[in-house]
């Protein structure tokens, strides 16, 4: 925090009044419009106007609050330098030259909300997919990244990872869960307090206009904004791609924060694909996508060996039935820790599976399904092996192929389905817990 008395001090040599010194310090402070005005008993259009008067003496451009993150970045600048010895006195220099502020010439200011963002303390491997992630965010400036993948897989922990790894090239870090919907009204009002340090008190109604202020202050300054459980505002099937009712705005801000230029990322985190990502990614794009799978062999394994867990002759068939899904094999290693004295080899042997919280998942992704999707579902899992398109149309006669096609993409972009190459046909099959799903919950339904 810069003294106040070096504030009162460059501030006299710019010939700032009494009156717009009363102004300055709590703005300085981080204090809004409104509280100001009623901590003086003035109207907020007067403290507006002090503030004006203040950019200008400092020779500070911009628009909106931007001018005053300008202002507190420039008065940080010179506070540093007073106090590393570059001013020959202890009195700063009166400087009255117009002065442009870039984020090349000051040290951002990093200000981050993780609100409720999980714990990461305990990670595993992922090195990989972090070096990506990473690259595309830093090195190549992406505007908007989705990391994808079923429930459970670890997207949160690895956003929240990445995050706290890359966060010192940013001067603003936010995250947020969609998971209780929120309007994006609410969202956008929420983001642009936390980027304008409170300022903007009188926010407009109309949505495209949130949108660009949010884009102002993309462009003004270097952003990471994460937002989790995007699945959470996607339809129901028969709609991919699309958004619930009242969320189709959610759209037009990804489409707009991928298309249009700024120095910001934003990072999404959903079992599903927007179709703005499909329709803008590429690889010479500032957009793109990362599929997520389970965890590498030996990297879950630890989770295994966390859990004290013995009968290692059978770890890799556990981890290779949860296909490495960290939240699966977690609730599964509890319960062997706790109904099989740790021993693997003995819980295996009943060839079958423990879904607890894991379950709730599935359900959900479940009861998003078509009657048509959860049909498909239900057949594959009658099968002991793989079937072919021309299969499940034959099991499916009344509907045409091309139904049955979008079906199928809708299942594999949810990482439902799996899809295989045998001889010249692709077959398609369940993962083993999505079989023994149901199989066991849904097979009699």
């Amino acid at each position: 925090m810069i003294p106040q008395d070096f504030l009162q001090d460059i501030a006299k040599q710019h010939s700032v009044s009494d009156r717009e010194m009363e102004v300055l310090l709590p703005a300085m402070e981080g204090k809004a419009t409104k509280a100001i005005a009623k901590e003086l008993n003035i109207s907020e259009v007067l403290v507006r106007k002090r503030l004006s008067d203040i950019y200008k003496k400092f020779h500070i451009t911009g628009k909106g609050p931007v001018k005053l993150t300008n202002l507190q970045k420039l008065l940080f600048t010179k506070y540093q330098a007073s106090v590393a010895g570059e001013v020959a006195t202890a009195r700063p220099v009166i400087d009255n030259s117009p002065v442009v502020v870039t984020t090349d010439s000051v040290k951002p200011l990093q200000t981050q909300d993780w609100q409720e963002a999980p714990d990461v303390s305990v990670f595993y491997g992922r090195e990989a997919e972090l070096a990506t992630l990473s690259e595309w965010i830093v090195g190549e400036q992406c505007r908007m990244v989705a990391l994808l993948g079923m429930g459970g897989i670890g997207k949160t922990i690895l956003a929240v990872k990445l995050g706290k790894q890359i966060q010192q090239h940013f001067e603003f870090v936010i995250w947020r869960s969609l998971h209780s919907q929120p309007s994006i009204t609410d969202l956008l009002g929420d983001v642009i307090a936390f980027l304008s340090q409170q300022q903007e008190s009188e926010l407009p109604e109309d949505i495209n206009e949130r949108i660009s202020l949010l884009l102002q202050y993309m462009r003004q300054h270097r952003c990471l904004l994460i937002l989790d459980d995007v699945e959470s505002i996607l339809p129901s099937s028969g709609r991919f791609g699309n958004y619930e009712q009242e969320y189709e705005n959610y759209g037009v801000m990804f489409k707009r924060l991928g298309e249009t230029e700024h120095q910001s990322c934003l990072l999404l985190c959903s079992q599903e694909k927007p179709k703005e990502i499909e329709s803008i990614e590429g690889l010479k794009r500032p957009v793109h996508s990362l599929p997520l799978a389970g965890l590498k062999l030996e990297d879950a394994k630890k989770i295994l060996q966390e859990q004290g867990l013995k009968g290692e002759e059978k770890w890799e068939y556990l981890i290779r039935c949860a296909r490495g899904n960290p939240f699966a094999l977690k609730i599964v290693s509890a319960i062997i820790k706790d109904l099989f004295n740790n021993n693997v080899a003995e819980f295996t042997e009943y060839e079958t599976w423990v879904f607890g919280d894991f379950r709730l998942i599935l359900d959900q992704q479940w009861v998003h399904l078509s009657k048509l999707e959860k049909q498909i579902m239900l057949y594959l899992a009658s099968l002991e092996k793989p079937a072919s398109l021309g299969n499940i149309k034959e099991e499916i006669s009344e509907l045409s192929t091309s139904e049955v096609i979008e079906a199928l993409a809708f299942l594999k972009k949810r990482s439902l389905i799996v899809t295989k190459s045998e001889a010249s046909a692709t077959v398609y099959d369940l993962e083993y817990l999505v079989k023994k799903y149901i199989s066991k919950y849904h097979s009699t339904k």
